[in-house]
């Protein structure tokens, strides 16, 4: 059976294939007790998925991050071992069935956790699974230079895949997975054999959750659909396909007069069915940004389920237009230059409607491109606040 669009799978450990959460919230217990420290189970426990560089200093502050971290982080790893090797460690059931079935149907499987490959050779030994040859891609907190919730894990995840973070849907138990998840370009699937609730995991991100993992091996055909609905697979070249055409729309609002700011959405084919540049200046319209005239032109030319649209645009979408591309269920937007502090990517909380859907949003594709048309239109600029907005533009990015 086909598997969509879908190209890898990313698997959180701790928590989601192993059922090693109450052991690592006792192995930080223990190595907080031994020096001094005494922490509550359950203080520790809604800090788990996070690596010991985020947990420590949320827990205890900087001062005593300073003064007994790195001891800490030393100690946490030495107590999970002596658990491990008193009581072993089971995988949660048909997990690694998943991941072999998962295989079987063309998906690549990549395993990424904060935790370093040392604490990660401790869970094999202990569990019995050979967690390396289970997978394609292993990805550690030695990858990354920050843990969970940065997206440094998955992003290092993708590269090792060779695909773009489109093509990626991440399983994890933790908030934290789902918010590195999100913040990587990559939609996230929540399980519920961690520490947190669904409404959390979808609060923080999730596009759907799960029982466990073996809810979506059941349901691995309709997972796949999901987390990737569009018809075509979302690969880097066919990204930057649609941003040219999105760059061409930008080009033309300068021409009139306008920022360069252009938007192509796309059905799940990857078809084109509107575009639009900014035309605040033409109509003295404040909400008339590219985004929104792409979506007013695409009113009546799609279905009223559609949830596989693709949204591209030259600038990071604001709150509102990213708001405006959940309410239209747009699976995905993709954007060339980061915007200033007013942009949706970090600011919208994803939606709890059903109708609605978080879009996947994947930055840096042709951002060149599109800065050199903001150093084109200063040149041009007369309205002041253009001049200043697109000032501001550049003075916050670079050239890559």
């Amino acid at each position: 059976m086909p598997v969509m669009a879908l190209d890898a799978l990313i698997f959180d450990i701790d928590g989601t294939l192993i059922d090693s959460n109450p052991a690592h919230v006792e192995a930080w217990r223990i190595a907080f007790e031994r020096y001094g420290y005494r922490v509550a189970r359950d203080r520790i426990e809604i800090e788990i998925g996070k690596g010991g560089d985020k947990l420590v200093p949320d827990i205890l502050g900087r001062e005593a991050d300073e003064k007994d971290g790195d001891a800490l982080r030393k100690a946490e790893p030495e107590e999970f071992a002596k658990i491990g090797k008193a009581r072993g460690f089971r995988p949660f059931p048909r997990a690694l069935d998943l991941l072999t079935t998962a295989r079987q149907r063309g998906l690549k499987v990549v395993l990424a956790t904060s935790s370093q490959k040392k604490q990660l050779a401790t869970l094999q030994e202990y569990s019995g699974v050979d967690l390396e040859a289970a997978c394609d891609i292993l990805v550690t907190a030695d990858d990354a230079e920050e843990s969970k919730p940065a997206p440094d894990i998955i992003v290092a995840a993708v590269r090792k895949a060779k695909l773009s973070p489109a093509q990626c849907a991440m399983v994890g138990d933790t908030l934290y997975d789902m918010k590195s998840a999100k913040h990587a370009g990559v939609i996230g699937l929540g399980v519920l054999t961690g520490y947190q609730s669904a409404e959390t995991l979808k609060q923080s991100g999730a596009r759907a959750v799960y029982h466990d993992v073996a809810e979506i091996l059941d349901n691995l055909h309709d997972v796949c659909h999901r987390a990737s609905p569009t018809a075509v697979h979302l690969t880097t070249d066919l990204l930057d396909r649609l941003m040219r055409q999105a760059l061409a729309a930008a080009r033309e609002g300068m021409e009139a007069g306008e920022a360069p700011i252009g938007c192509v959405i796309a059905d799940g084919h990857a078809r084109i069915i509107a575009r639009g540049f900014n035309r605040l200046n033409q109509t003295k319209d404040r909400t008339a940004h590219a985004e929104i005239v792409a979506f007013r032109a695409a009113a009546g030319k799609v279905p009223d389920d559609a949830k596989d649209l693709i949204l591209v645009s030259t600038l990071e979408p604001c709150v509102m237009c990213t708001g405006a591309a959940m309410e239209a269920a747009v699976d995905t937007v993709a954007f060339a230059l980061n915007a200033p502090a007013d942009n949706g990517s970090t600011r919208v909380q994803p939606p709890q409607s059903p109708e609605s859907q978080m879009p996947r949003i994947v930055g840096d594709i042709l951002a060149n491109e599109s800065r050199a048309l903001f150093k084109e239109f200063l040149k041009i600029a007369r309205n002041p606040q253009q001049r200043a907005f697109t000032e501001q533009l550049l003075s916050l990015t670079s050239d890559r």
